[in-house]
């Protein structure tokens, strides 16, 4: 059963995914006036709006359902909601890292990466087991840190893996692998042990989603999927021209879209 539930989500993001690139068009469902920095989904249809240091979650249809803000740590730098009941939240300036239940209450006592010895961090993203990775830039190194705070997996100098010489700004792990953006270099994806695999040519980036093994992007006016497993690329115009921060959620009937713009907060079902 569990496979044949996994089998038809699969086809429901790979139809999204072609829906999405053939342009077929989005059917506006509601609209907030809202000021934030960026937005993320979690795979339920629910939004999350970062600005700065406040977490607003909403329903699929706008309704606000939690609050979240800490006001001794500084902006929110990155919010994770791979997992809708343990969401990760990065305040970078602090090196801290808090963990969120559906609720948007604390599952436990803040993370100090400082008392981690890993005072420099730069990025934090989830990992399977309720785990996280950091990339830490004085090593050009990416730990796996597990939920007993000891390190499980690290990457070795990437200056030696991968040849580069990695400024990443953004991070994510999908489906057993770990996805590391450098804007001027592309994604660098690793497997779910840090081991290097291959680079997509995708430069410019400042964040990204993956379903299914397929990067989606924002450029501008326009959302763009890559095929990491076939190396093709598919675009189409947003239904707006501001985007501040777009989001998709491609595991619910009928798909999602969500951008935050220049007049607010904007929900989309994809037609």
């Amino acid at each position: 059963m569990n496979i044949l539930l996994k089998n038809i989500r699969i086809i429901m993001i790979m139809l999204a995914v072609l829906f999405i690139a053939a342009g077929d068009g989005y059917v506006e469902t509601g609209h907030i006036k809202v000021q934030g920095d960026f937005i993320r989904s979690d795979e339920l249809g629910n939004v999350f709006l970062v600005k700065d240091n406040q977490l607003i979650k909403y329903s699929s249809s706008g309704v606000v359902l939690h609050t979240y803000s800490n006001l001794y740590s500084g902006e929110i730098s990155f919010v994770d909601t791979h997992d809708p009941f343990k969401i990760l939240v990065y305040y970078e300036a602090f090196g801290q890292v808090d963990f969120l239940d559906h609720s948007l209450s604390l599952t436990s006592s803040s993370i100090s990466l400082t008392m981690l010895n890993l005072s420099l961090v730069t990025l934090v993203c989830s990992s399977y087991q309720g785990a996280f990775w950091v990339y830490d830039p004085t090593n050009f190194e990416l730990q796996r840190i597990t939920q007993t705070l000891e390190i499980s997996e690290r990457s070795g100098n990437l200056q030696q893996v991968t040849g580069y010489t990695p400024d990443p700004n953004y991070m994510l792990e999908r489906d057993n692998y770990l996805y590391l953006n450098d804007p001027a270099i592309g994604i660098l994806i690793f497997d779910k042990y840090g081991s290097y695999f291959k680079t997509l040519p995708v430069k410019g980036l400042t964040s990204f989603q993956v379903f299914d093994r397929k990067v989606i992007y924002i450029e501008g006016n326009e959302i763009s999927i890559y095929d990491t497993r076939l190396n093709e690329l598919s675009t189409t115009r947003l239904p707006q021209d501001d985007a501040v921060s777009v989001s998709v959620c491609l595991s619910l009937d009928p798909q999602k879209l969500y951008m935050l713009g220049e007049e607010g907060l904007f929900f989309y079902e994809i037609n």
